[in-house]
């Protein structure tokens, strides 16, 4: 999962020793991908139920609850900042309080080809996916991230035992361990101790909210320009959650890891490439004299995470023509192709979030919206236009591609700091 509150960093205090806090980004980084292993966990623990109910159910949990992260996350964080940890959980707990009704409104009123045979397994997933979302967005938001993870810890265990479950087979033929481990798998009732993992980590995400003393103080209305950036993530959320599910359905049918392997490989990098970015440019504002000075820092430090923002456009570019160059019309090779493109797929897909993210995270919100929202709009529009079309698939990746690039482009261009960054510069 991408960065989720990349302006975090903003409730940290100053630090007088600048290496040290150089430093603390990496751990950060480490720290928030450890967090996205507990919906990660949880979906692979989930992977029996998640086959019996029809291919909307998680596409639109993912729509609901990654939208509704995202904008809780930045106003969450913007409570915190102001009226505490208790407040803000209780923020993003209301939140998702209203998308989990939503929820059940829409498993209730749906037909069946939608949800599927067995509506009352439907809203239990669709609950229990946006429960883990609302967890790591508490966690986020109460800096409660290192607490939230221990208690994650048996959803890891469970999708440890799904995959041994999953993986039987060969794991059966590596001798009396691996027997032991498959029957073990087998024995253990995920189905319900799942449930059960994910409340106990829910209920230790949300105890700011819960515990006795923590008094509500007078609620404050969200400024004109929280409410703005809210909205701003609110459509980067769901514009990324369009962009997976246009992609993962123009893949090809039954092979999901091609897709999704890129992008769990640029989660860690994603984090690290935002947290230095934001972190130097931090070190800037408190090292710079005059607003020259800043602005020469900005634009090297810029120009370094263009550098890393480069290679997935090439090696998904790279990708997309060497699956083009396969041999066409060998039966053999076509499901080869298709998986390669939806490497490729995933590939841009990811670095388009590293940029959607890092220009958010530089207060270029109405950009970085902007950007998000291109891709799936062009590609729900592409059938409609007189314009020749290779596939569902290849049409995706070259959108993705152009989005990459258009977005390597306006990071570029939108090097110069602004007053946000640093309301003390002068000109």
């Amino acid at each position: 999962m991408p960065e989720l509150a990349p302006e975090l960093s903003a409730k940290a205090p100053p630090r007088s020793h600048r290496a040290p806090a150089r430093r603390a980004f990496l751990n950060a980084a480490l720290l928030r991908c450890a967090l996205y292993l507990g919906p990660l966990s949880v979906a692979v623990a989930a992977a029996g139920p998640l086959a019996q109910v029809a291919w909307p159910v998680p596409l639109v949990t993912l729509l609901l609850g990654w939208s509704a992260a995202q904008a809780l996350t930045c106003t969450g964080v913007a409570v915190a900042r102001r009226e505490g940890p208790a407040a803000a959980a209780r923020l993003v707990g209301s939140g998702f309080a209203a998308v989990a009704g939503l929820w059940c409104a829409l498993v209730w009123v749906a037909p069946s080809t939608v949800v599927g045979s067995q509506r009352g397994l439907a809203l239990v997933i669709g609950l229990g996916g946006l429960g883990t979302l609302a967890t790591v967005t508490a966690a986020l938001v109460t800096r409660a991230e290192a607490a939230v993870v221990l208690w994650s810890l048996p959803c890891w265990l469970l999708a440890a035992l799904t995959l041994a479950d999953l993986l039987g087979g060969s794991v059966s033929s590596a001798g009396r361990l691996g027997r032991l481990i498959t029957e073990t798998a087998g024995a253990v009732p995920i189905g319900t101790l799942l449930p059960a993992a994910i409340v106990v980590a829910l209920i230790r995400a949300f105890q700011p909210a819960v515990l006795p003393g923590t008094r509500a103080r007078s609620a404050q209305r969200l400024t004109p320009a929280e409410l703005r950036r809210g909205g701003g993530y609110l459509i980067i959320g769901a514009s990324q959650a369009v962009c997976v599910g246009l992609v993962w359905q123009a893949g090809p049918s039954g092979s999901t890891a091609p897709f999704w392997l890129p992008l769990l490989l640029a989660v860690p990098v994603l984090e690290a490439l935002i947290g230095w970015h934001t972190g130097q440019v931090d070190a800037g504002l408190d090292e710079a004299e005059t607003g020259e000075e800043l602005r020469k820092h900005v634009r090297g430090v810029t120009l370094i995470t263009l550098a890393g923002l480069l290679p997935p456009f090439a090696v998904g570019v790279a990708l997309a023509l060497a699956a083009y160059r396969l041999p066409a019309g060998l039966p053999a090779l076509a499901g080869t192709q298709a998986s390669v493109l939806g490497l490729a797929g995933g590939t841009l897909l990811g670095g388009v979030f590293a940029i959607t993210y890092l220009l958010a995270a530089r207060t270029r919100t109405g950009i970085a919206a902007t950007l998000a929202a291109a891709p799936p709009l062009v590609i729900v529009a592409l059938p409609f236009l007189p314009l020749p079309s290779s596939g569902p698939l290849p049409d995706a990746v070259a959108v993705l591609a152009a989005t990459h690039l258009a977005g390597l482009l306006v990071v570029a261009l939108t090097a110069q700091p602004t007053s946000d960054d640093d309301p003390r510069r002068t000109s």
